[in-house]
């Protein structure tokens, strides 16, 4: 266990339900040399016995249970504290690697030396496996380290050095269901994130997940967020006042710096323009022509099926 390559937390609260296929994309990786570090966070189902099952069953993984539940970023910390590897991850209890994804992220990172982290693409599947759509195509600005104050572009498939938790320090417990974009705003802005096209996880779409039940909470810290490091992106990244005012524009519910207001008219302008354009495109007489005509035949079709004549 003192050659361990990557660390792996897997941060988890009555996760019974994937806890296992979670736990076997690990296992099945190409690359040996990790170590699993399971955080059970008081879990009142069945998680925490398939957790230690495993860890039986293989030394490289372990199990740690918090005496009270401390959430998701307090979770990770605990994890983080105890791993030993010169390369960090995490993932959720219903997600999974392919098998290839770990042996991805690393090798990218042993080959680019000035890069602190790496985010890689990923499948989004339903809670039955099923493929609904690439992660990538999720996006209106790019998954680059500029564009990430407009949104948490990292995804679920990363892979960080050591030392960025040197660096940076733990996972802010304050941030409750946005930590990760928090974390990754740090280390945006104190080194190197570099963002692929290589397509190694598979986050689930789960109705159970923090992400489908807590939605109105993580909107409201992600802008808190966005909010807390918004100039000190704009220093780094050389925003344009262009770009600035496209920022302040698309956050909700704030008020726009008056120094942009030039910006904001030819925005809305721009949005008014392609409302319009899309309008007349859409009822343009020939698109008209063949709405009617796709109508009348599932009509005809639908009262022909009535009538007993199909």
């Amino acid at each position: 266990m003192d050659n361990i390559k990557i660390s792996i937390v897997l941060p988890t609260y009555n996760g019974e339900r994937f806890l296992a296929d979670a736990i076997n994309s690990v296992l099945c990786q190409t690359e040996k040399c990790w170590e699993l570090i399971i955080v059970n966070d008081c879990s009142t189902d069945s998680t925490l016995a398939i957790a230690e099952r495993y860890a039986k069953a293989d030394s490289r993984i372990r199990v740690f249970s918090n005496a009270e539940n401390k959430k998701l970023p307090a979770s990770l910390n605990v994890g983080f504290r105890e791993a030993k590897g010169q390369y960090l991850t995490w993932t959720s209890d219903d997600n999974l690697y392919k098998p290839h994804a770990l042996a991805t992220m690393l090798d990218y990172l042993e080959a680019h030396p000035e890069t602190d982290m790496v985010s890689m693409n990923q499948d989004i599947i339903d809670e039955g496996g099923k493929i609904l759509f690439d992660y990538d195509k999720t996006f209106k600005y790019q998954r680059s380290q500029a564009h990430l104050l407009h949104g948490c572009n990292v995804g679920a498939a990363f892979m960080y050095r050591r030392s960025v938790l040197e660096t940076v320090g733990e996972y802010d417990e304050n941030v409750f269901c946005a930590e990760d974009y928090d974390y990754w705003c740090r280390i945006a802005l104190a080194g190197k994130i570099d963002y692929t096209e290589d397509n190694v996880y598979q986050y689930r779409k789960n109705s159970q997940s923090l992400t489908a039940l807590k939605k109105s909470q993580i909107e409201e810290k992600t802008n808190l967020i966005k909010l807390k490091y918004a100039n000190l992106f704009f220093d780094r990244f050389k925003y344009t006042q262009r770009d600035k005012a496209l920022f302040w524009f698309n956050m909700p519910h704030y008020e726009r710096p008056e120094q942009y207001k030039g910006y904001y008219a030819l925005f809305k302008a721009y949005k008014c323009l392609m409302n319009v354009a899309l309008s007349v495109l859409f009822w343009h007489s020939k698109w008209r022509r063949s709405l009617r005509r796709c109508w009348s035949l599932n009509y005809n079709y639908s009262f022909s099926q009535k009538r007993g004549r199909l």
